[in-house]
């Protein structure tokens, strides 16, 4: 497997960013993450970089890609619809598709290439990131979109994970 080198083609995609379609859904769907997890809003002209809560990118040389912009920790599954328009505008010529599984959401060409923002910024191997989204997943049919839920809060998830604590379920 590979990654689309979206560093390399970032003149090709950031104009996308700014297609009405694309910003629509970034919007829509990451609210659903900001707002579900801290009762914020994710508005037009916002990259969900600004709301980022984990410090994968501190240690980083150098200046930051500009497309990390649009990565956020542990949002792959807020991102996917987003990412999948990208990739379509990009290369329209590519079969591309959600792969959704519990742990990771990601766009593929059906062949090798993985569109992926989140892992590729991560610094996660594009094998590992396409494993970890086919392990129980659901592969979504060519083109189309995933219905986006709002996210789990904060205070909800610690609560969950001392519950499971408690009950011996780590």
């Amino acid at each position: 497997m590979k990654y689309y080198p979206i560093q390399k083609k970032w003149a090709k995609i950031k104009p996308l960013i700014q297609n009405k379609e694309v910003q629509d859904i970034l919007v829509d769907n990451f609210n659903k993450f900001t707002f579900g997890r801290w009762g914020q809003r994710f508005k037009h002209g916002m990259k969900p970089h600004e709301f980022e809560s984990c410090d994968w990118w501190c240690d980083r040389r150098g200046r930051m890609p500009e497309f990390w912009n649009y990565v956020k920790h542990a949002a792959s599954h807020w991102l996917v619809n987003f990412n999948l328009k990208l990739a379509m505008l990009a290369e329209p010529q590519k079969d591309w598709q959600i792969v959704r599984g519990h742990l990771h959401s990601t766009v593929w060409d059906g062949e090798e290439t993985l569109f992926d923002m989140q892992f590729l910024a991560l610094g996660i191997s594009p094998d590992e990131a396409f494993e970890l989204a086919y392990e129980d997943c659901d592969l979504i049919e060519i083109g189309k979109t995933v219905e986006i839920y709002f996210a789990e809060s904060v205070e909800d998830e610690q609560l969950r994970k001392q519950i499971k604590n408690q009950n011996g379920l780590n």
